[in-house]
């Protein structure tokens, strides 16, 4: 097994998090066919908090095989839903088809029991997208927490354009570093270090141009798998995510033990907040973030804040 240090993707960023996941799952899906040794991520424990990734593939391989993934994943149905304004099902190249995860619920259920009967990867992935027993105040299928998407931006359609256009420079860029930002490909607003806050700034940042990360962004899709939601109290609970639509925080771990792809999905679905500091140590985990989800005045377009570290307990749980 080869180590790669991940120089480009910080573990204090959600979107730095998400790609290193997304990464993993890519990496442990191509080992699974190849019949290998399953790849394992950890994060340093001094100095940035990066990620390193143990696979037995060369880094021009590791960026082939993003690349050939991303190929594999235009037939993943999770991705492919489209529907009409009426809301009914539609192929996903129609001009008129709508590219989002708020279908109606009908819609939203047959998706969910297509793709349970199909590969893993794409029963995991649209487990992540929504649940048909959970609608918005419209009566469409409300989406994940981590859905920043609002207006004239259409998520699916953004990730479509991703996954067509992302490059082995762009892959390169997303986990070596340094990232440009330059790319005119789409940003899904997950990147916690561009942050435009309209009450900090002297226009509406919603009608700037904005460059973007894409393959980071296209694996964080990906990772999206290991944040499944599910209904609760008539709510949609996302993985990782505590609070109301407006007021919700991501909370995530980085830990120091390497953890294959199914080991890091159970430590995500753990409450560390409520742990003391020897309980965080039992897991292997080194440090907590928590970024606050912001969401504009109509609670549509998203963004992450700035994280802020997490202290353990002090006191034992009662």
């Amino acid at each position: 097994m080869s180590e790669h240090v991940l120089t480009g993707l910080d573990g204090q960023n959600p979107l730095g998090f998400f790609a290193a996941l997304g990464l993993l799952r890519v990496l442990d899906d191509d080992a699974f066919r190849r019949d290998v040794s399953r790849p394992r991520l950890r994060f340093a424990t001094a100095g940035e908090p990066v990620p390193t990734v143990s696979a037995d593939l060369a880094m021009d391989a590791i960026v082939a095989v993003v690349l050939d993934d991303a190929r594999q994943q235009g037939e993943n149905h999770a991705l492919q839903l489209a529907y009409t304004t009426g809301g009914e099902p539609i192929v996903a190249g129609d001009p008129s088809a709508v590219r989002d995860l708020k279908p109606p619920p009908p819609l939203a259920k047959g998706l969910l029991e297509a793709c349970a009967t199909r590969t893993p990867r794409e029963s995991a992935l649209v487990a992540g997208w929504f649940s048909e027993l959970v609608a918005d105040n419209n009566g469409n299928t409300k989406p994940t927490a981590l859905h920043f998407t609002a207006g004239q931006q259409s998520f699916l359609a953004m990730v479509e354009d991703l996954r067509q256009g992302i490059t082995s420079n762009d892959v390169r860029e997303a986990l070596l570093g340094p990232w440009l930002n330059t790319s005119r490909l789409p940003s899904l607003s997950w990147d916690s270090s561009v942050a435009r806050n309209y009450a900090l700034r002297a226009s509406n940042p919603s009608k700037e141009k904005r460059g973007s990360v894409p393959a980071a962004n296209w694996l964080g899709v990906i990772a999206m798998e290991f944040f499944p939601v599910a209904p609760q109290r008539g709510k949609l609970a996302t993985t990782a995510v505590k609070g109301g639509w407006k007021d919700s925080v991501f909370t995530w771990p980085l830990w120091d033990r390497p953890l294959t792809a199914s080991a890091a999905a159970a430590l995500l679905r753990i409450d560390l907040r409520r742990m003391r500091s020897a309980e965080w140590a039992a897991l292997g985990v080194t440090r907590v973030y928590e970024a606050a989800i912001q969401r504009s005045e109509q609670g549509g377009y998203g963004s992450f804040s700035p994280a802020a570290v997490v202290t353990p307990q002090r006191k034992p749980r009662t």
